[in-house]
């Protein structure tokens, strides 16, 4: 057996010497071995199916067990070893004549399958030989010896960076975390045992282990969010995730039948307990990237984005519907319908809307909208405001009114779809159906990111009956031939929306209070953003009955959020952590007094979910689909929402 400390004291982290070992390749030995590899391997090709041929860096992959794959994919890979021994895994990628089998001085010739000991899959031939000096070509690998808490590339210098196997054993390893995000420049996929698994027994099992074997080598069980804080310090956000096993590794070793192990993994993958409690688990972290938008740090935004759309300075995307086309918007009064209705209206559309009669139309008076006063869900009301539309855009929602009955949920969300579908099929010349639901059907994402298969949990009245409405929608449309898309945006954002200003004004404390741990994750949608993709879905012909997650390619964590916001204002805060239990426990009472005295409640589980549960999603669709990238990152939305906030008096900069 191999031991770092009997190999080289060079480096201050030697940990993936141990998995280089004979030892350790002989755990992935066999059928049961080759299986669990092969869960790795299509995880992490999955990860970067959308990214062929870039530059990839294997931090501690001695092993061999990623190199193998990415160069048949024709990845340049460059692996980095603490030590020469580390090599001998992968000797066969290069094709040079090294030793590729355990104890053995023959050469693999091209061609020749390697032997399951060795810890390597077979058919190797098409691997090419990289030389020493200079990057890995397409396909190749190449092999260096390096320190891996200074690693010797300049920062950015590999588009994705792998480390497997090694953040668990790493003493140091939130500086490891730092040097693997400092060359990457667009992203690092990482693998490690979670605590929120059965592997939680490890660590004990594992001191054992290392008494027994004189084993020197650190062992650390993670919560996903020590993981996601620590790359959040450098910059990085959690993409995709996957557990791996649900079972613990050794138990499958143990029964040496990779027919049963693969059999009973593949029902708990169905059942969603390897998604929930998988381990180890595989995660991809993308660089934050800060885009340009639209006003500096130094400007003051417009009042609104409606003014800021009257002065020219947002543009929506180019409106395929002929000018002149007679459209309808339900929720023209609320944020995002004033601002749709608006980029409508500018577009040359004759654009209709529904409005209570208790609503406030001042903030649209300058646009010839033809306003049809009353209910969404009344039959009178809808039948007279379709009449010769070939668009709706139905956006009207019950939103944050706890005080009213379940029924009010019902009618404004359910019956309100089911008239406005019906009348939209009396009109032979009707387009499409864009109907705006919300990301809150899934509930709490138990692993995060999730797209559009992801079931729907619901949690509330307003998800459930929103996710009613989505179901009823797309049974109506199968039997009837009308033309849909459904929207599901993230949180809602921008100038103009007071629903995130709670949250700005205590990050603008001296301290901060959260519900939970601070690290869960959210994702956001700028209101700029979210109406130019209506639009496009309403004409765009691969949006016809389709869903799509409406969100920044990247989420934020509330701690992140807090940050960026202060920082914009000149603060610094101090977080306290409050339990989330008592506080659910009171929303509870909290609602149902304030439900019977007709009030809205101060607290209610909804807004205490915005502390509590994660909701991170994958936009690939929407881009892939619709082709369509958002202008707004996180961070610029954030600060020029901070800066709009300042400019009415709601918060203040700290000098």
């Amino acid at each position: 057996m191999v031991s770092p400390h009997n190999i080289s004291d060079k480096f201050p982290e030697t940990a993936d010497i141990e998995t280089a070992s004979d030892d350790y390749a002989g755990r992935f030995a066999g059928a049961v071995g080759a299986w669990m590899l092969k869960i790795q391997e299509v995880a992490v090709l999955d990860l970067l199916q959308d990214h062929p041929g870039v530059a990839v860096l294997d931090v501690g992959g001695g092993h061999g067990q990623l190199a193998v794959p990415l160069c048949r994919e024709k990845y340049p890979v460059t692996v980095v070893g603490s030590a020469e021994i580390c090599r001998r895994r992968i000797a066969a990628l290069v094709d040079a004549g090294l030793p590729a089998r355990p104890g053995s001085a023959e050469a693999l010739r091209p061609g020749e399958s390697a032997p399951a000991k060795a810890g390597l899959p077979a058919d190797l031939s098409a691997i090419a030989l990289a030389k020493e000096e200079g990057p890995a070509q397409a396909g190749q690998c190449r092999f260096q010896v390096a320190d891996v808490l200074k690693l010797p590339f300049a920062d950015r210098s590999f588009d994705t960076v792998l480390c497997f196997r090694l953040v668990t054993h790493c003493a140091r390893w939130e500086e490891l975390i730092g040097e693997l995000c400092r060359v990457a420049a667009r992203a690092v996929i990482v693998d490690y045992p979670t605590s929120q698994s059965l592997n939680c027994v490890a660590p004990r099992l594992f001191g054992a282990k290392k008494k027994l074997e004189g084993n020197t080598r650190a062992f650390r069980l993670f919560r996903h969010e020590e993981i996601v804080g620590a790359f959040a310090r450098h910059s990085f956000v959690p993409g995709r995730r996957s557990g791996q096993f649900c079972l613990p590794m050794v138990l499958h070793r143990r029964l040496k039948c990779r027919l049963l192990s693969a059999a009973v993994e593949g029902l708990l993958r169905q059942a969603g307990l390897v998604r929930r409690w998988g381990s180890p688990v595989i995660l991809e972290l993308r660089r934050r990237e800060t885009a340009t938008f639209a006003y500096p740090r130094s400007a003051s935004p417009p009042a609104t984005l409606c003014v800021a759309l009257r002065a020219g300075e947002l543009s929506p995307p180019p409106c395929e519907i002929p000018a002149g086309t007679r459209v309808l918007v339900t929720g023209a009064t609320g944020f995002t319908g004033a601002l749709l209705a608006r980029k409508l209206v500018r577009s040359g559309l004759e654009v209709h809307a529904i409005a209570r009669a208790s609503s406030n139309l001042e903030a649209l008076r300058d646009l010839p909208i033809r306003w049809h006063r009353g209910n969404v869900f009344d039959e009178a009301v809808v039948a007279e405001a379709t009449q010769g539309v070939d668009y709706i855009f139905h956006v009207a929602a019950a939103y944050r009114e706890a005080r009213h009955a379940d029924a009010m949920y019902a009618q404004v969300h359910v019956l309100s779809t089911q008239l406005l579908a019906r009348a939209a099929l009396k009109n032979p010349a009707f387009k499409r159906f864009v109907h705006v639901s919300t990301v809150g059907v899934h509930g709490h994402i138990a692993n995060p990111p999730a797209d559009e298969l992801y079931s729907m949990h619901p949690g509330d009245i307003y998800q459930q009956t929103k996710a009613d409405a989505e179901l009823w929608l797309r049974d109506f449309a199968q039997k009837k031939p009308l033309p849909y898309t459904v929207i599901r945006p993230a949180a809602i954002y921008g100038p103009g929306d007071k629903r995130l200003l709670k949250f700005f004004r205590m990050a603008a404390r001296r301290v901060l209070f959260l519900l939970g741990h601070g690290q869960c994750l959210y994702h956001l949608i700028h209101v700029d953003d979210l109406t130019n993709i209506m639009i496009l879905a309403a004409t765009h012909p691969a949006a016809r009955d389709e869903i799509f997650i409406c969100g920044n390619p990247d989420c934020v964590t509330l701690d992140q959020m807090a940050r960026i916001v202060a920082g914009e204002l000149g603060n610094r805060f101090r977080l306290v952590r409050l339990p989330a239990f008592p506080f659910f426990l009171a929303a509870d009472v909290c609602e149902w007094v304030c439900r019977k005295l007709g009030v809205e409640p101060p607290i209610h589980r909804r807004r205490l979910a915005f502390f509590t549960k994660d909701r991170s999603f994958n936009t690939r669709k929407l881009r892939e689909k619709l082709g369509y990238q958002v202008r707004y990152s996180n961070e610029a939305g954030l600060i020029q929402t901070t800066a709009w906030y300042c400019e009415q008096g709601w918060l203040k900069r700290r000098v």
